[in-house]
């Protein structure tokens, strides 16, 4: 589309729009610590999430604040509100736009030290997979830093640049800000690809049903959902010779902030499932057997196993330590697990995408 059209989604419908994506993630974080409650206290993955809700309520307020200065700059690009005043909203959007951009990368990121926290649970006592856990976690604090910094300087060594009018719109500034859109989704993109893929080869080898396969697979990989609103945001802003829609990019900004904190939520909420299903197939048991109750052991011993037991002798501290992990992990996620080592900011007519996230364009 060559204009943006501020009535494309009424301000009111947009705002709507916000605060449901924000509200439904905070449902599910809710019953996600709800039923963490119900059997042991918060841990490191827990406060990530609840980081991860911070900075997207944070997100969410900043863009209903930003919401009239949008739709101003929409209304005087379609020609449909009169440009006096345009300097002082373009300035009072990029206030806000700035710290929005690091709060969505900042909930994105939280969602991924909550994978790998839980990750950690189950790789702590396997040194290959503990190797690999070290390595993708220092790449991803990384690969976070380097969003801010390439954030940073795209608009060149003055901070004050992304906040003013047409401070912004050198072509080193455009092609900077170009570069931090795609260093930012890139790196987005592969670290989820990579926390997806660090468990697939002790679900390849866990001896359980396909059925049960097809759901952990399921379960590890909800990331794919975060990476397709990743490249659909990325698309939004970079757009040659053509406007960018403020509004569809605030939208789709919110959804994969949003989606990012749901998908972190789904693997613990995976034993709201497995407690119904194991209990419906109790009930069937007892049922069929007169009447019989499964022990607390023969309901334990339905859970998936992940892995296999070691093949070496341990100690009987070693073995009960094990034990108790094992069973911190079944509570906690419904899986069990084996600890041995498998071998604008240009002057009016201005572009809009100047004024989206690359750079001044911010990412």
């Amino acid at each position: 589309m060559d204009t943006i059209d501020a009535a494309t989604v009424p301000e009111e419908s947009l705002r709507a729009i916000i605060w449901t994506c924000f509200s439904t993630a905070f449902v599910l974080v809710a019953l996600r610590t709800a039923v963490r409650a119900r059997t042991s206290s918060p841990t490191v993955d827990d406060y990530c999430i609840f980081v991860a809700l911070t900075c997207l309520l944070s997100l969410c307020v900043l863009e209903t604040i930003q919401l009239p200065s949008l739709y101003y700059i929409a209304g005087v690009l379609a020609g449909t509100a009169p440009i006096v005043g345009i300097i002082e909203e373009t300035e009072r959007y990029l206030l806000f736009q700035f710290p929005i951009v690091i709060l969505f990368w900042s909930t994105l990121w939280s969602v991924k030290a909550a994978f790998l926290a839980l990750y950690w649970k189950i790789f702590r006592d396997l040194p290959v997979y503990r190797r690999v856990w070290y390595f993708l976690a220092l790449f991803c604090l990384l690969a976070y830093g380097g969003c801010l910094v390439t954030l940073t300087v795209s608009c060149g060594g003055d901070v004050k640049n992304f906040f003013g009018f047409a401070t912004c719109a050198k072509p080193e500034h455009v092609w900077a800000s170009n570069f931090s859109v795609w260093f930012s989704t890139a790196v987005d993109v592969f670290t989820d690809l990579c926390i997806m893929a660090m468990p697939l080869r002790l679900i390849y080898n866990v001896k359980v049903t396909l059925r049960q396969k097809v759901g952990l697979v399921a379960v590890f990989g909800l990331g794919f959902v975060m990476i397709a609103f990743a490249i659909i945001r990325a698309k939004q802003v970079l757009v040659e010779k053509m406007f960018v829609n403020l509004t569809l990019l605030m939208i789709w900004s919110t959804l994969a902030a949003s989606i990012s904190v749901i998908v972190g939520t789904l693997p613990a909420l995976k034993v709201l499932i497995t407690v119904h299903s194991r209990n419906s197939a109790n009930r069937s048991n007892q049922h069929s057997a007169g009447g019989s109750k499964l022990t607390g052991k023969q309901s334990i011993s339905k859970s998936v196993r992940m892995g296999s037991i070691s093949k070496e002798k341990k100690s009987m501290q070693g073995s009960m330590d094990a034990m108790e992990s094992q069973e911190e992990i079944l509570v906690q996620h419904d899986v069990t697990v084996s600890y041995s080592e498998p071998g604008i900011a240009i002057p009016y007519p201005a572009h809009p995408r100047d004024l989206s996230d690359r750079g001044q364009h911010y990412v």
